[in-house]
């Protein structure tokens, strides 16, 4: 997916279908509004251009799009000595499971979601 597009008033669910909580507030969200575009880490390409838009969104730096709880990227030698902007985007591309989700985009903001119901305090729902 290349640079998040969409008008003001449409959503995309970012998530992980492999993960729990991922699948839960999926089901969550889409009790509020069927026209939310649902896009699976899983089976999307994720772009550069993606994202670094979604970092923007989200008033983050590109290593806080890591999900550093994930126990596979804890093993992984190589993440102890990543440290530039692109080594943590390439990380992302080549390895979408690493990206914390799940995020719900609406507009020109994102918001990370820690659990279902953190969906509620979205004043735009």
């Amino acid at each position: 997916m290349a640079m998040i597009e969409g008008g003001s008033s449409e959503m995309i669910f970012v998530y992980n279908s492999k993960r729990d909580l991922d699948k839960q507030a999926l089901a969550y969200i889409s009790v509020f509004s069927d026209k939310i575009i649902k896009l699976d880490v899983q089976s999307s390409t994720l772009e550069h251009s993606f994202l670094a838009d979604l970092s923007g969104r989200l008033g983050v730096g590109y290593q806080d799009l890591v999900d550093h709880e994930c126990e596979q990227l804890k093993s992984q030698e190589y993440y102890l000595h990543l440290s530039t902007p692109k080594q943590y985007i390439d990380l992302i591309v080549k390895h979408p499971d690493y990206l914390k989700t799940p995020v719900l985009i609406y507009g020109d903001k994102a918001h990370f979601i820690s659990k279902e119901t953190d969906l509620l305090q979205l004043s735009f729902l």
